[in-house]
């Protein structure tokens, strides 16, 4: 079973690989001069480290800075009689909490070179590094190297590499340990299953999580707040929010109050279900439990109201959440900016833009594409072309959808110059022209009757491998027909056959 787990590089692997980073460093001794300046590159985020106090055998040691551990322990390295695993561990952990976990693994890099004996709690430390790192492989190489040092992994060990396991989204082996745990005999606790729980319901693995619910009961752990927040959300995900229901009120028959997270996670699958008065319902019971809506919550529920054209209730909402002092986000305008737009209630919209840049909220890629579409509804192609010029300015940048939305409206206003000028630009900042974004503008041409222009736009299309579609080879058609351009419309209409006849003897 064990082989299963460890099959990577398990045998061979030396505890902590001399080609791992800083050993030139850690050869010449010189890790207090060089470490401080290293790049955090392993878990992804800096922490707010605010310094710490250490008992060691020699005494209290106050650190306050990278540099501050790094000289205690070349000192504890070098002092004779020698410090304790337990002391060195206390300070290793103290790199850890500065999310430093690639100077923790250097450290213990040296102290084998030194032989400075390892604990069970060190090797813990160094696989949690290995997996902080993304170097799962050396996380289970060390796995596999513990009991050959005549150590038992613990609780610790295990719930560890499974989440790194996990992390990787390499569920199946995250199982297979989780088996080879039970047959040593170590006992899975409450971190274990709400671990592997949350691994199979990303991978969509529901009714498994669910049935390591019964286990974890039966093994006499009862289900906590993140055992069930992980199940009803890995239920919503797939749409099963009739399970997700149950699972609330069986919370409420063994009397665990569900938080906002868990309402939030129904709610939002309901809204995006279409089930709106349900979500509503669900909203209401928040509020009647003393369950209080956040962010997220009224985001969801505004989203909802103003997809099925429910304007009052979404501005109710809104006034709801300032009145409540819940700050609205861009997300909250920009579906409201979007809804409204799509309304055509281009003053509303604009009025709410106004509104988030009073409250300092800076809009996004999405609610620039929203107002400008709001302006080529109306016709209104000057003000959209400033938004436009302006979105890199406001540290935004434009895309595709941008692009597209704004050639179509010069398209329909018959201004295909001022489209092919975006076509261009689009160039210049690197985004890459869609198949709508070439249908646009061949339209736009033959619409202007300018059926050279639009012929050298498909065979660009063409080289550019960019697939036409039938709404490309429609628009051509007709322009050409309208231009009376039979033979040349023809000639298409036999390309076009052939093409696809091309394509159906090579599938």
């Amino acid at each position: 079973m064990l082989a299963r787990v460890c099959r990577s590089e398990s045998s061979s692997a030396r505890l902590i690989s001399t080609r791992l980073i800083y050993r030139r460093v850690a050869e010449k001794g010189t890790i207090r001069k060089r470490l401080p300046s290293l790049p955090v590159h392993c878990s992804g985020r800096k922490g707010t480290f605010e310094g710490e106090s250490l008992k060691l055998q020699s005494g209290f040691h106050y650190i306050k800075s990278l540099e501050d551990a790094i000289g205690l322990f070349d000192d504890m390295v070098r002092s004779r009689p020698l410090y304790s695993a337990i002391d060195f561990n206390k300070l290793i952990g103290v790199f850890v909490k500065m999310d430093r976990p690639d100077v923790s693994i250097s450290l213990y890099q040296k102290m084998e070179i030194r032989r400075i004996p390892l604990d069970i709690y060190s090797f813990n430390i160094l696989i949690k590094c290995f997996c902080e790192c993304h170097k799962l492989s050396f996380a289970l190489s060390t796995f596999g190297k513990i009991t050959k040092l005549g150590f038992q992994p613990d609780i610790v060990t295990f719930n560890t590499l499974l989440h790194g396991l996990c992390l990787e989204d390499r569920i199946s082996e995250a199982v297979a340990l989780f088996d080879h745990m039970v047959e040593t005999g170590c006992t899975p606790d409450v971190v274990t299953f709400t671990t592997l729980m949350n691994g199979l319901c990303r991978e969509g693995r529901v009714l498994q999580a669910v049935a390591l619910v019964d286990r974890m009961v039966e093994k006499g752990h009862q289900p906590n707040l993140v055992t069930y927040g992980t199940i009803v959300n890995g239920m919503c995900k797939i749409s099963d929010t009739d399970s997700a229901l149950n699972l609330l009120r069986k919370m409420e028959e063994r009397h665990i109050k569900a938080n906002v997270v868990i309402y939030n996670a129904i709610i939002d699958r309901l809204c995006k279900d279409g089930h709106h008065i349900d979500a509503r319902n669900l909203f209401t019971e928040m509020h009647d439990k003393g369950i209080f809506p956040d962010v997220h919550t009224y985001n969801c529920m505004i989203d909802a109201c103003c997809s099925s054209g429910r304007w009052i209730d979404a501005k109710q909402l809104l006034r709801d959440m300032i009145e409540r002092q819940i700050n609205p986000d861009v997300v909250t305008f920009n579906a409201l900016i979007n809804a409204f737009v799509k309304e055509g209630k281009l003053v509303e919209a604009e009025k709410l833009y106004e509104e988030m840049l009073r409250r300092g909220i800076f809009p996004d890629t999405i609610t620039y594409n929203s107002m400008i579409d709001g302006f080529c509804k109306q016709n209104r192609l000057d003000d959209a072309k400033r938004m436009f010029d302006s979105i890199a300015s406001k540290g935004c940048s434009p895309n595709v959808v941008t692009c597209n939305t704004l050639i179509n409206g010069y398209c329909k206003a018959k201004r295909v110059d001022d489209g092919m000028e975006i076509f261009c630009e689009m160039h210049r900042r690197g985004i890459v022209a869609t198949t709508v974004t070439y249908n646009t503008l061949i339209h736009g041409f033959c619409q202007i009757g300018d059926l050279n222009a639009a012929q050298d736009l498909l065979n660009e299309m063409i080289s550019s491998s960019v697939a036409p579609d039938y709404i490309t080879f429609h628009g051509m058609l007709a322009g050409l027909c309208r231009k009376k351009e039979l033979r040349k419309a023809v000639a298409m209409l036999v390309d076009l056959q052939q093409s696809v006849d091309h394509q159906l003897e090579n599938e």
